[in-house]
């Protein structure tokens, strides 16, 4: 995983839990890296799973919703460190709609040894569309806070129904993202 996600964990840690708290996590896992990350670099993924696991102890809050909230931690930092052109979408659903096929294209050109995951539309409803998400990491609940930290900056409030899901078994994650109705 690149170390712009630990980077950035590391930030979210600080700001919601305190340097003490990433202190303890970084004792507590024993990390190869130390826990000392560079953006560029690549990290083992099971870093990124340790410390999540060590936060749920030390917070007493579930893995998955900690997943998430990461997930929309980390939007403004992705979105901050690409090309300002490669942000400028009109709305929500012509963001979702590139992630795969310009987003990760060019996050692959600068980093080849990334390993982004694959995320298309593969439909298009009246009220959102139907998200399709594989990677090995099965880190869908990233994505799912993604895309509401996106939905939210395009002031444009949505619901995420998972329909299938790799930690349930399957071999990919489908997610029905629709407008939220008030």
């Amino acid at each position: 995983m690149k170390g712009a996600v630990f980077t950035n964990f590391q930030e979210m840690i600080e700001d919601e839990f305190g340097m003490e708290c990433w202190e303890k996590l970084l004792e507590k896992c024993d990390l190869p890296s130390g826990g000392i990350y560079t953006s560029a670099a690549t990290y083992d993924d099971q870093e990124i799973l340790s410390l999540v696991g060590a936060l749920s102890e030390y917070s007493s809050v579930p893995v998955p919703t900690l997943v998430e909230a990461f997930g929309r931690y980390l939007y403004n930092g992705l979105a901050s460190s690409l090309p300002a052109s490669m942000m400028d979408y009109p709305d929500l659903w012509s963001l979702l709609d590139s992630v795969d096929s310009v987003i990760h294209v060019e996050v692959n050109k600068l980093y080849p040894d990334a390993l982004t995951p694959k995320i298309i539309v593969t439909e298009k409803h009246q009220n959102g569309i139907t998200l399709y998400y594989q990677s090995p990491r099965k880190m869908c609940l990233l994505a799912v806070g993604l895309v509401h930290k996106a939905a939210e900056s395009f002031g444009t409030p949505v619901t995420i129904k998972h329909t299938c899901c790799m930690n349930d078994g399957a071999d990919h994650c489908s997610m029905l993202v629709e407008l939220e109705q008030v």
